[in-house]
């Protein structure tokens, strides 16, 4: 078994009863044969940018296991049931490991375990189902995630400062764990700060933060910071005030790290984000399935690091983005960064 203590990195604030593959399978892998494997990954949605960005690096990592195993894409489009469904078909298809972005862990659950009576493996990622006995899982440390945006906002939020939160997604693992730390590390410590909102919206999605930062606004006028669990809600926090004066030098906090939220924290008008690390994440998923599929491993554990973006090391983000296609050297410039100037942060 594989486990390693998950950390976020930071410039500004942080320093029996398993269900295998065939043996026979195994086996022949193990000594060399010629079989490959079929490996399927089921997104949870791939309108939300980071899940695109993890399935562009799953697809473009799992080159590197095609003499083992091949990769099939699926997307759930935010839908547990057809989730669900996929699920069932990948079983069906008799797939030989399926790695699993849910949707929803507490409705994905059963259909896990229907994975793993199969005879199959099942991997479960961002968020991860980690209760699921004999499956394996790899992902982030959600609450270290939320500790560090916390943490720095409780440095940050001057006394008395107005604060809106917003969460997303119930019954996400990772939303929910981020706000546990939130909570933990700024409501509960500073009790000197006016929450004027701590609310969860259904779906990560700009529109409907948009929605709520206006109604807030309207209602409650300046806001000093917006603490949140998802980049989508960030960026819509600021959208919806951004040519309002009144909102100049509004603290935005958030996790995912999205190319457009890096080029916003490096004009000033976005503090900070965690960013999830999309190629580790993928590397080690596609890692766990080879170890899986030749028998090395019988279940694997792992947790990836994360890493948090602001003011101090943006250039490097910017770097890693321009690198990785996401960010065009002109768009860097407009927003005053040199092409070069600096290292790529995944290269440290």
């Amino acid at each position: 078994m594989k486990k390693r203590i998950a950390k976020v990195l930071c410039a500004a604030v942080l320093g029996g009863s398993l269900a295998v593959t065939g043996l026979s399978s195994v086996a022949m892998a193990s000594e060399g044969g010629d079989e490959t494997f079929k490996v399927a990954y089921i997104a949870r949605n791939q309108s939300d940018p980071f899940a695109a960005e993890l399935v562009n690096q799953f697809t473009k990592q799992a080159e590197d296991y095609a003499d083992t195993f091949t990769l099939d894409t699926f997307d759930s489009q935010a839908d547990s049931e057809k989730e669900n469904s996929i699920i069932e078909d990948c079983i069906t298809k008799q797939y030989d490991c399926i790695i699993i972005q849910p949707n929803d862990g507490n409705l994905q659950l059963p259909y896990c375990q229907k994975i793993l009576d199969a005879g199959i493996y099942c991997i479960t990622t961002n968020a991860a189902i980690r209760e699921l006995e004999g499956g394996s899982w790899v992902d982030g440390d959600p609450y270290a995630q939320g500790e560090a945006i916390a943490k720095l906002a409780a440095e940050q939020v001057p006394e008395g400062g107005t604060v809106g939160i917003l969460n997303c997604m119930p019954g996400n693992f990772h939303t929910t764990s981020r706000y546990e730390a939130i909570k933990a590390e700024f409501i509960d410590k500073r009790d000197d700060v006016n929450i004027i909102g701590d609310y969860m919206e259904e779906e990560a999605t700009e529109a409907a933060a948009m929605a709520t930062m206006e109604d807030w606004a309207t209602s409650y006028g300046r806001i000093d910071c917006m603490l949140t669990t998802a980049d989508l809600l960030g960026n819509g926090a600021y959208e919806a005030v951004k040519d309002d004066p009144t909102y100049d030098g509004m603290l935005v906090y958030s996790v995912d790290c999205l190319a457009k939220t890096v080029l916003e924290i490096k004009d000033g008008v976005y503090t900070a984000a965690v960013y999830q690390n999309p190629p580790a994440l993928a590397a080690a998923n596609l890692k766990a399935a080879y170890d899986l599929l030749t028998g090395a491993e019988t279940v694997v554990n792992e947790s990836v690091d994360s890493l948090l973006c602001t003011a101090d090391n943006v250039d490097q983000f910017i770097q890693m983005y321009i690198e990785q296609g996401q960010i065009t050297a002109e768009e860097a410039a407009e927003h005053g960064y040199e092409e070069g100037s600096a290292t790529s942060i995944l290269a440290e």
